[in-house]
C-alpha cells in the first residue's frame, strides 16, 4: 500500500522556521560552553538547523563580545569555517540558563507544528482494502473470517481488543498489522513545549529509513511507522512525561512515539498497573482521540493520541474491564487454534520450512495420540515447537530428514505438559 508521505519542508529563514533569534543565541552559547570551540558547521550539524540561520546570530554575539574567534579550518573561508569559542562575558551570562536548561542537540519543533505532522500523517488517513490485508498474511494460516475483521478494524481507527489461548498468534498478528501501510513518516528530534524540551526520537523504537536531504528540514527524521510493544513493565508513570533531572528534559511516553503507528499492549491484564487503572487513565484519551501530559511545575499540556492502539491477552475479557472500557473499544477479535486442516497447513509449511519430509502415517500417529486420545486442542505454535524438537532429535541421532513415530513421540514427551 504506498502513499505520498507528508514532508516537513525547509524554511528560508529563522522565522518561517519559528526559531526565535534568543532562543538560537542560548544553544550557541550553550554549545561552546558545554563542548568548547565548535565551527559554524559545527554548530550546524549540532543544531540540525542550515547554516544560514546561524550566521546572523554569530555575528551579534562577536559583536557583543560573547563568542570569539579563535581560527578557521584550515584552506576554508568564511563564517562556517570559523572557530568560536565563548568569552568570560559570555561564561557569566550563560552559566545560569545551563543549569536551568542544559539541553544542546537538534533544535525542538514547536508544538503546533508537531501537531500539524501528526494531523497529516495519522493512521486514519490511510484505508487499506481486502488485497493488502490479504498480502500482508499470505504466510500465515489464518482463517477467512480473520481477513473480513481485520481490515474494517484497522480502517476504523480505533483501539482493536486481541484476545485468545496463547500460542496462536495474537502478537504475531499485531505485528503484522503495522506492514500494511508499507510506508514511512516524519517524526522530530525533539518538542518544545512551554519553554520545555521533550525528546521524542528514539532509535530503539524508531527505524530511521534512508531520505534525500534536500530541502527537509533536518530536524525531522524519516522513519518506519512505529510498531512499540509494552508488556508487564508497564506503569502508571509511565504513560505521562518523563523528567531527566540530570538534563532537564523530558522524555516523551511511548503512547505519543507510537502516534501514526501501532502501540501494542501485550499480555494485557499481567502488568504492574491493573487493568482497571489503565482503563480509567485511557478513558477520555480512547473516546477524544487526544490525551494530557504534566510537567514538572504541574502544568498539563495537550497531546494528540492517535495511535493504532491493540490490546492483546490470553485473560479472560470479563475479568479485566467494565461496560464503559469495552464500548470504546471498536473492535472485540477472539483468535481462536486452528482446525486440524489448518493444523496440517502449519506442520506441512513448517516442514518445508526446516526442510523436513512430511510423512502422513506418522503425522496421523501424532494427530490420535496427541490431541484425540489427550483431548488436547490445537494451537497455532505446535507445529513450529514441535518440529524443533524433531529437527533436534534428527540430528542428534544423525537420522534421515523425516518425521517417524518415534521422532514425534520424542518431541511430544518433551514438549508437552503431562495433565496427570
Amino acid at each position: 500500500m504506498e502513499n505520498k508521505i507528508w514532508t516537513p519542508l525547509l524554511s528560508d529563514n529563522l522565522a518561517r522556521a519559528d526559531i526565535s533569534s534568543t532562543y538560537l543565541q542560548e544553544f550557541l552559547l550553550k554549545a561552546t560552553y558545554i563542548l568548547g570551540a565548535l565551527s559554524g558547521k559545527d554548530f550546524a550539524n549540532l543544531f540540525k538547523i542550515p547554516f544560514n540561520f546561524i550566521e546572523d546570530e554569530l555575528v551579534k554575539l562577536k559583536q557583543n563580545e560573547l563568542l570569539a574567534i579563535t581560527g578557521n579550518l584550515a584552506g576554508v573561508s568564511g563564517y562556517h569555517a570559523m572557530q568560536f569559542e565563548i568569552t568570560s562575558k559570555g561564561r557569566e551570562r550563560v552559566k545560569d540558563i545551563v543549569q536551568i536548561r542544559p539541553y544542546i542537540g537538534p533544535m525542538p519543533v514547536t508544538i503546533d507544528q508537531y501537531l500539524e505532522s501528526v494531523n497529516e500523517q495519522r493512521l486514519k488517513t490511510r484505508q487499506v482494502n481486502y488485497k493488502n490485508i490479504k498480502d500482508i498474511f499470505s504466510d500465515m494460516v489464518l482463517g477467512q473470517h480473520y481477513l473480513n475483521t481485520l481490515g474494517p478494524a484497522i480502517n476504523s481507527g480505533g483501539p482493536i481488543f486481541i484476545h485468545g489461548k496463547p500460542g496462536n498468534g495474537k502478537t504475531m498478528i499485531s505485528e503484522k498489522l503495522i506492514k500494511v501501510f508499507n510506508d514511512e513518516i516524519y517524526v522530530p528530534y525533539c518538542i518544545l513545549v512551554d519553554g520545555q524540551v521533550i525528546r521524542f526520537f528514539d532509535e530503539k523504537v524508531h527505524k530511521m529509513v534512508p531520505a534525500n536531504a534536500d530541502k527537509i528540514d533536518q530536524r525531522w527524521i524519516r522513519i518506519k511507522r512505529p510498531f512499540i510493544v509494552v508488556g508487564g513493565e508497564l506503569t502508571l508513570s509511565l504513560l505521562d512525561l518523563i523528567y531527566k533531572d540530570e538534563f532537564k528534559y523530558y522524555e516523551a511516553p511511548f503512547q505519543l512515539k507510537a502516534n501514526g503507528g501501532v502501540l501494542l499492549i501485550d499480555d494485557f491484564g499481567r502488568q504492574m498497573v491493573s487493568p482497571r487503572d489503565l482503563l480509567n487513565r485511557w478513558i477520555y484519551p480512547l473516546e477524544k482521540g487526544v490525551d494530557y501530559l504534566t510537567l514538572a511545575t504541574g502544568k498539563k499540556i495537550e497531546v494528540p493520541f492517535t495511535q493504532l492502539l491493540i490490546f492483546s491477552t490470553n485473560l479472560n475479557p470479563t475479568d479485566l474491564g467494565d461496560d464503559a472500557f469495552w464500548r470504546r473499544i471498536k473492535y472485540k477479535i477472539e483468535i481462536l487454534g486452528p482446525t486440524q486442516e489448518e493444523f496440517k497447513t502449519i506442520f506441512t509449511n513448517q516442514c518445508t520450512k526446516l526442510s523436513i519430509e512430511f510423512d502422513e502415517e506418522a503425522f496421523n500417529y501424532l494427530i490420535d495420540k496427541y490431541y484425540k486420545t489427550a483431548k488436547r486442542d490445537f494451537r497455532g505454535c505446535h507445529p513450529r515447537d514441535i518440529l524443533n524438537h524433531i529437527n533436534d532429535f534428527i540430528h542428534f541421532y544423525k537420522q534421515q530428514s523425516k518425521i517417524t513415530k518415534s521422532a514425534i513421540d520424542f518431541a511430544c514427551r518433551s514438549y508437552f505438559v503431562n495433565k496427570n
